[in-house]
């Protein structure tokens, strides 16, 4: 009981370091530091639209993270991100394997672009902010996912 009181105590009296500790589409250069701090690179620039973007690498896979519910006109205040990885195959690949690895994996999108390559995308929500431990575990795991969807995307070149 005693352990409670002091966990509880310690959120009132340091509500600062909780919130450092959180994630939200609404600061990416907040996001960006946070990739920088566990070992991701992280470069800001804008994308066609002047919203937010940053560049990173995810076991050697160029991703972008793309920014979502942004104002029209500041495009700031953005409510969500977008994990997004391009694959360039040689040959095209078969819209039934693109539908395939979306079906596997619950959290992944998948779509081809006109010359037959895979676009992956994983969807994260922060609106007002999320746990960094949250974050980072959800980039950990669509890194993962690349790894396998690689595989299957590669499998026939």
């Amino acid at each position: 009981m005693n352990r409670m009181l002091l966990a509880a105590a310690a959120l009132i009296a340091f509500p600062a370091t909780a919130q450092a500790q959180s994630v939200t589409a609404a600061n990416p250069v907040g996001m960006a530091a946070a990739l920088k701090e566990n070992g991701y690179t992280a470069e800001m620039d804008t994308d066609s639209l002047g919203d937010p973007r940053i560049k990173t690498d995810l076991n050697g896979w160029e991703t972008f993270i793309l920014f979502y519910g942004c104002d029209e006109e500041t495009h700031g205040n953005c409510d969500s991100v977008q994990l997004s990885t391009g694959f360039d195959r040689t040959t095209p690949m078969e819209p039934d394997r693109a539908l395939a690895i979306a079906y596997k994996y619950r959290f992944l999108a998948v779509s081809l672009d006109n010359e037959g390559d895979p676009y992956l995308k994983w969807d994260i929500i922060t609106d007002k902010g999320i746990p960094q431990a949250v974050f980072l575990h959800s980039l950990k795991r669509y890194s993962e996912v690349l790894d396998s969807a690689a595989e299957i995307i590669f499998e026939d070149e």
